[in-house]
C-alpha cells in the first residue's frame, strides 16, 4: 500500500467523523426554516483532563492581609526535579508564603517527605499566615474538599513560567485524584496571564481579582507570564478532587463570594 492510498483513506476517514460531528437532530420545513430546536449538548468540564474557569468571584478587602505576609524564595529544590524548577524559573520569579504546609511553618513550601510519595491531606497544618489572615483564610476554607499544600505564588513584574506539566498523580492516587485551585488576589486586568493547553483545546486567561480556576496539573499544560509592573499574588491550593468540587459547574451564572461575611461567619462559628 502507497503513502497516497494511506492518505485517501485518512481522508475519508476524517470525512466521515466530520459528517457525524455535525449531524444534528435540528429539523426544517421545506424552506429552511428551523422547526425543532435542539442544540448540540456538550460533555463540558473533565476534571482529569480540562480547566473550570470559575462563575464564582470572591470579592473583599484583604490587600492590607497581603502586605502583612513575609514572602520568601522557595529554597532549595528536590534533586529529583533541579534541572526542570531551574528550567522554569523556580526560584527567580516567584515568592512564597505558605498557608498549610508540611509542618505548619509559612515557610515550608514544598512537601518534606520523598519526591515520589503521594501527599496526604491529613498530613498537613494550617501556618500563623492562615490565621492572621482571616479574609485570605476564608477562601482557602470555603472549598469544600481535602487540602495539602496552600501557597500564595508571588510572581515577581515581568517574569514569565514556560508551558509545562507536573507529576502530582503521578505520585498516586490512594488518597484521591490531585487538583489544583489558582485563585487570582490582585486586580491585573490585561496584564496577567495563566496559557492553558489541554488534549483539544488551547486557551489564555486573564482573571479578575478573586476569580479561580481548576485542573489536573498532570494533563492540562500551563504557564504564566506578568506583564505588569507590580508583583501578580495567587493563591495555589493542592486538593484532592471530590464531588463537590465536581458541582461547581452547576453554577452557571455569576456568583460573587463576600470573604468578609465568610470570615465574620467562621469568627461566629
Amino acid at each position: 500500500m502507497g503513502y497516497t492510498t494511506i492518505n485517501i483513506n485518512r481522508s475519508q476517514k476524517n470525512l466521515k467523523e466530520t459528517q457525524t460531528m455535525y449531524k444534528f437532530e435540528t429539523t426544517t420545513d421545506n424552506k429552511g426554516v428551523i422547526e425543532n430546536v435542539i442544540n448540540h449538548q456538550p460533555e463540558g468540564y473533565n476534571p482529569s483532563t480540562g480547566i473550570y474557569a470559575s462563575s464564582y468571584i470572591f470579592q473583599g478587602n484583604w490587600e492590607n492581609e497581603l502586605e502583612a505576609l513575609n514572602f520568601t524564595k522557595r529554597g532549595q529544590a528536590f534533586k529529583e526535579v533541579e534541572k526542570v524548577d531551574a528550567m522554569k524559573g523556580q526560584d527567580t520569579q516567584y515568592l512564597y508564603n505558605s498557608f498549610r504546609s508540611a509542618d505548619g511553618k509559612d515557610t515550608t513550601h514544598d512537601q518534606l517527605q520523598d519526591f515520589w510519595k503521594e501527599e496526604n491531606p491529613a498530613d498537613y497544618k494550617d501556618t500563623n499566615s492562615k490565621s492572621a489572615s482571616p479574609e485570605l483564610a476564608a477562601i482557602c476554607d470555603w472549598f469544600q474538599c481535602e487540602k495539602t499544600r496552600i501557597r500564595i505564588f508571588q510572581q515577581q513584574p515581568g517574569a514569565y513560567m514556560q508551558m509545562h506539566t507536573d507529576f502530582d498523580n503521578q505520585r498516586g492516587n490512594e488518597h484521591g485524584e490531585t487538583l489544583r485551585i489558582f485563585v487570582q488576589l490582585t486586580d491585573q486586568p490585561g496584564g496577567a496571564w495563566y496559557r492553558f493547553k489541554t488534549a483539544d483545546s488551547e486557551v489564555s486567561i486573564n482573571l479578575q481579582k478573586g476569580q479561580f480556576l481548576i485542573f489536573n496539573p498532570d494533563h492540562t499544560g500551563h504557564q504564566t507570564q506578568n506583564l505588569t509592573e507590580v508583583p501578580r499574588n495567587a493563591f495555589m491550593l493542592v486538593v484532592k478532587r471530590n464531588a463537590w468540587l465536581d458541582s461547581l459547574t452547576k453554577n452557571e451564572t455569576m456568583t460573587f463570594v463576600d470573604t468578609r461575611e465568610l470570615a465574620n461567619n467562621s469568627k461566629v462559628a
